[in-house]
C-alpha cells in the first residue's frame, strides 16, 4: 500500500476520533462552508487515470453527521466533522502539495482562494502517489461539506 494511501486511511480514522476529544467552540458561518466547498469542487479536476485505483467507493459513515432536530443539539459535532475534515487536509498540505508534472493543474488562484477559505472555517472552528491521496482526500472532504449544507444548514451562523 502506498504511504499516502495509508496516510489517507489513518486521516479517516484520526479525523473521527478526534472529533469526539476536541469539539470546535466557535459556530462556522454558512456562508464560509458553501464558499470553501465551491472553491474545493472547482479547484480539482476529474481523478487522473493513473490514479483510478485510487477513486474507490469508500462508505463516508454517515452516522458522524448526527440527525439534526429543533433544538440544534448535535450542531457542535457536525461543525466537528467539518472542522476536522479541513484541518487533515491543511496538516496535508503544510506537508506537500502536488506538483502539476504529476498530473494535477494547480490553478493558483482557485488554490489560494480555498486556503484562505480553509483557514477561515478552521480559525472559527477553534475559537504522485501524494496526488491520488490528495485526489481522494479532496472527494471525502467535499462530500463532508456538501452533507453539511444539506443535511445540517441550520447549523451554520447567518451573517447579517
Amino acid at each position: 500500500m502506498m504511504p499516502s494511501s495509508v496516510l489517507f486511511i489513518v486521516l479517516q480514522l484520526c479525523s473521527l476520533q478526534l472529533m469526539a476529544v476536541s469539539m470546535p467552540t466557535c459556530q462556522m458561518q454558512a456562508n464560509v462552508v458553501k464558499k470553501t466547498h465551491q472553491a474545493l469542487r472547482d479547484l480539482g479536476g476529474s481523478f487522473p487515470a493513473h490514479c483510478l485505483q485510487y477513486n474507490v467507493n469508500i462508505s463516508f459513515p454517515y452516522s458522524t453527521f448526527p440527525a439534526t432536530t429543533a433544538g440544534h443539539p448535535h450542531c457542535r459535532r457536525a461543525s466537528a466533522v467539518v472542522y476536522e475534515s479541513l484541518k487533515g487536509m491543511q496538516q496535508i498540505f503544510e506537508e506537500e502539495l502536488p506538483a502539476e508534472e504529476s498530473g494535477v493543474n494547480w490553478d493558483n488562484t482557485k488554490l489560494s482562494t480555498f486556503m484562505i477559505l480553509q483557514d477561515r472555517l478552521l480559525e472559527q472552528g477553534s475559537c504522485n502517489s501524494a496526488v491520488c491521496g490528495w485526489k481522494a482526500l479532496m472527494r471525502d472532504v467535499l462530500e463532508v461539506l456538501e452533507i453539511a449544507q444539506l443535511k445540517h444548514e441550520t447549523c451554520f451562523t447567518r451573517r447579517r
